[in-house]
């Protein structure tokens, strides 16, 4: 439904641009990417908008929300909140056994389909196979930006995904490849056709994630995360007919 759909836009909205102010809220620092010069420049107004859209998510999710949905949305925003946590308040949640970028994309592919798992709990087994792919596929599009816009907090931070998994970093397009061909195998392998759908968008971001990084000198850092954003909607070639 409609509401349901702004309600997941509202919330994450929410979360990105706290994540940002977050990220400048140190007038003194130096905004390093073009999305943190964004937040910096305009916080008054990006924090007006958001007044807006948490006042409307707080009217969609009390009106339309069950039971079930309002538990598992706790648990996504208590996830969040370590997330938040970890990486702004209190360095020692950090491990570097679960990077940052690792958390966010299974926090947002839970997040994308608590509302599915709310009203309908007895499709969530068949559920898990996309909500898995798509959180790597999350995960891998963190993992990329991180890669190409190397900032100085990562830099420093020896927890950080840079400092703490450098074999990974270095072989990126090689999960990126990995996780598209499992996700191609597991489509062909599963009868539903709308898991089949949703696994083959996963594949087809996640080798173009591939074939991007492996381009990635010829593009700027804001071009690719760019990319790596739009990457995740390839869902939408699928289920919009």
């Amino acid at each position: 439904a409609f509401g349901d759909r702004l309600l997941l836009f509202c919330c994450t909205w929410l979360v990105y641009c706290a994540d940002r102010v977050l990220d400048v809220v140190d007038a003194d620092a130096r905004a390093e990417t073009g999305r943190h010069a964004i937040h910096k420049k305009g916080h008054p107004v990006w924090l007006s908008i958001s007044v807006v859209m948490f006042i409307t998510a707080l009217v969609i999710a009390i009106t339309r929300l069950n039971a079930s949905a309002w538990l598992a949305g706790g648990i996504v925003f208590a996830l969040t909140a370590v997330h938040f946590a970890a990486t702004h308040w209190w360095p020692v949640l950090r491990t570097r056994l679960w990077p940052k970028e690792w958390h966010v994309g299974l926090v947002f592919s839970v997040g994308c389909a608590l509302q599915v798992w709310a009203v309908q709990p007895d499709v969530w087994p068949s559920l898990l196979p996309a909500v898995l792919g798509f959180g790597a596929l999350c995960a891998m599009s963190c993992s990329h930006i991180t890669t190409w816009e190397v900032v100085t907090a990562d830099r420093r931070d020896a927890d950080s995904l840079l400092n703490a998994h450098p074999w990974f970093i270095r072989r990126l397009s090689w999960f990126d490849i990995a996780l598209g061909l499992l996700a191609l195998t597991l489509a062909a392998a599963l009868g539903q056709a709308e898991i089949q759908k949703a696994l083959g968008a996963v594949a087809l971001s996640g080798l173009g994630l591939a074939w991007l990084h492996d381009r990635c000198n010829r593009y700027s850092a804001d071009f690719l995360r760019a990319m790596a954003d739009i990457g995740l909607y390839t869902p939408l070639l699928f289920f919009l007919n």
